[in-house]
């Protein structure tokens, strides 16, 4: 028999019986505690007292019979188990109260020491083995909800953008996912922009409590960056010493009974910041629990870096957009001063000498060139961010593809002559229409003729065509210049990218935002390069129809 002593409750109407079975106990060695019965009522007033080992249980009782007590301390979810003592003649009807809840039956003609202990060895040991079957269900059931949950915690977390939002959800999150009746946590500051943040989360029982200002202080006290997970019962946390200056100025009945803490980490493995919870609720914080919240604070650890990069963006848009906005109106304005003065300095020039340039004419218009590149590269900024903001408006009406390309192949002429190429029509099916905007397609032509023309040598040919592929108009810019290198040609359409930084003048801004202008009118950009053979750029635009 087990080191602990038994309890058994002996139930028996018959008082010689229940004498031959305290007998074959003693006889037998049993260490037990033994309460006796003679009824029903009696058998379960001791069952609903006191926490019962294992049953001896005759089955002819007064009040009822045997099957009565098994049935009531059942319902009452009562665990102990049943050992029915049966008379001769009587073991079917043992064998049926055995598939109605007891676990063995001995008849009372073979009652000797050795069979009482034998089946009370078998009762206990199977009882206990479906009580720890029962305990480790019930542990997988619990983990596998809270697994559920922390699949549910972790996506309500990575809802959130702001940081104080997103540090005061892990919280409460934490609190809940652990049943714990405190949660804090702290994300360390980060440089000037960012200072300490914390969040904290108390059960609606602690929360009601008077000296709750107490509790949230010894919470907000002892939560630190920890490198590590740590799990302290109540005794741990009043001899550790991070915990000691705190809980000095504290009194003894506010310790906290059991703590469980684990650690945010940056992108970067350091750590960041804690999570720490205080009393769970149904005991002290186990293994499984200590695990959960690891897992928990890594998920949080992400989002937390996520919202930190993501307000950093934001700010460098906001400072961006600040500056963009500085130089449209402060830039802007007194370029345009200098376009008059520029201006009307040109028509004085040319008064005076009635009608003949001279060189300082020329230096006006050089200086009138400068103005026109600098107000350019303004509205080119400006497109530039309202295409990464995704505020580039456009305004679609129905235009002939044909028209557009000729109004673009003169636009570009006086371009074209200056660089000794020449510029052309190719195939052209004239009868398409569009729907775009006029103004922001010639803008695309503008920007792809003249990228062509940059890199076309003396002599060669830039072309413009335009046909139907599906319900799209595809226009073609083509050149007979020095081509792409496949390597450059994925980055062609980036923000700022310049092939050679020596060889190339501009901000790098043209075919990006020719492509954000195509991809407003919900069309596509491709490219076509070989090496020493031209580079062909297509656009789409929808067609009218």
């Amino acid at each position: 028999m087990s080191h602990r002593s038994v309890r058994l409750l002996v139930v028996d109407d018959d008082t010689v019986d229940r004498i031959a079975i305290l007998r074959a106990l003693r006889s037998g060695r049993v260490d037990a505690e033994i309460r006796e019965a003679d009824s029903v009522d009696s058998a379960l007033a001791v069952l609903y007292e006191q926490q019962i080992d294992c049953v001896l249980l005759d089955f002819y009782l007064p009040g009822g019979d045997g099957l009565t007590v098994i049935e009531a301390a059942r319902k009452a979810k009562l665990t102990a188990p049943f050992i029915m003592l049966t008379g001769q003649g009587d073991e079917s009807l043992a064998v049926d109260l055995m598939k109605r809840g007891a676990a063995d039956y001995v008849p009372k003609n073979l009652l000797t020491p050795e069979r009482l202990v034998q089946s009370l060895r078998y009762v206990l040991r199977l009882n206990e083995a479906e009580r720890r079957e029962d305990e480790a269900r019930r542990a997988l059931a619990r983990h596998a909800n809270q697994l559920a949950q922390l699949t549910e915690a972790t996506l309500r977390i990575h809802r959130s953008l702001s940081l104080n939002e997103l540090i005061q959800r892990t919280t409460e999150e934490a609190r809940a996912l652990l049943d714990a009746n405190v949660a804090v946590a702290r994300l360390a500051s980060r440089g000037v922009a960012q200072r300490p943040l914390t969040g904290l989360s108390m059960s609606e029982e602690y929360a009601a409590r008077e000296d709750r200002d107490s509790i949230r202080e010894i919470a907000c006290g002892l939560i630190e960056r920890r490198s590590t997970s740590v799990r302290l019962t109540g005794d741990e946390i009043a001899s550790d010493p991070t915990c000691a200056d705190v809980l000095s100025r504290a009194p003894a009945e506010l310790y906290p009974r059991s703590l469980v803490a684990a650690p945010l980490r940056g992108r970067d493995g350091q750590c960041i910041g804690s999570i720490q919870l205080l009393d769970r609720r149904d005991g002290p914080f186990v293994e499984s629990d200590e695990v959960l919240l690891t897992q928990l604070a890594q998920s949080a650890s992400v989002a937390l870096e996520n919202a930190r990069l993501y307000n950093e963006a934001q700010a460098a848009t906001r400072a961006r957009d600040d500056l963009l906005a500085i130089v449209s109106h402060d830039l802007r304005n007194p370029l345009n001063t200098i376009a008059i003065t520029a201006s009307l300095l040109r028509s004085d020039l040319l008064q005076r000498k009635d009608g003949e340039e001279d060189d300082a004419v020329q230096l006006v218009d050089r200086m009138d060139r400068g103005i026109q590149r600098m107000t350019r590269l303004i509205e080119d900024l400006l497109d530039a961010s309202r295409i990464e903001a995704g505020r580039l408006v456009v305004s679609p009406r129905v235009e002939r593809g044909g028209a557009l390309v000729r109004e673009a192949l003169e636009a570009a002429a006086s371009l074209a002559e200056a660089k000794g190429c020449r510029v052309t029509q190719g195939p052209l099916d004239a009868g398409l229409e569009v729907l775009a905007d006029r103004d922001r397609v010639l803008q695309v032509f503008s920007n792809l003729l003249g990228n062509a023309l940059k890199f076309t040598p003396k002599g060669g040919v830039v072309s413009v065509s335009l046909c139907r592929v599906a319900d799209l108009a595809r226009f073609s810019v083509a050149d007979t210049g020095p081509g792409i290198p496949p390597e450059h040609q994925p980055h062609l359409f980036d923000r700022y990218w310049k092939a050679s930084q020596e060889s190339r003048t501009g901000a790098g801004l043209g075919l990006y935002i020719a492509r954000g202008i195509v991809e407003a009118h919900h069309g596509t950009v491709a490219v076509e390069s070989t090496p020493g053979q031209g580079t062909t750029i297509h656009f789409s635009v929808p067609l009218a129809s």
